[in-house]
């Protein structure tokens, strides 16, 4: 079975962004403002799922497993990197 890859993507780069601006949050520009903060995080994910959609990455058909493996990715980098 084969699955576009536009969900696990955006689920994998949810993940992945929020483990990062978790693991490394000098990276973030506004440390004194958090809804600055949060407004960073989300234009960062908008602007990687943009350039998903314009490269036409999202639109490539992948088997259902790496698909769910996308998806358990961004999870897990999401889940070891709040423990931090």
């Amino acid at each position: 079975m084969v699955w576009k890859l536009r969900i696990p993507m955006m689920l994998f780069v949810f993940g992945f962004i929020s483990g990062i601006h978790q693991y490394f949050p000098n990276i973030i520009i506004f440390q004194e403002n958090d809804i600055l903060r949060s407004i960073q995080c989300i234009c960062t994910l908008g602007l990687i799922l943009y350039l998903l959609e314009i490269t036409g990455i999202n639109e490539k058909k992948v088997n259902f497993t790496l698909g769910i493996a996308l998806i358990i990715a961004g999870f897990l980098s999401d889940y070891f990197t709040s423990a931090v």
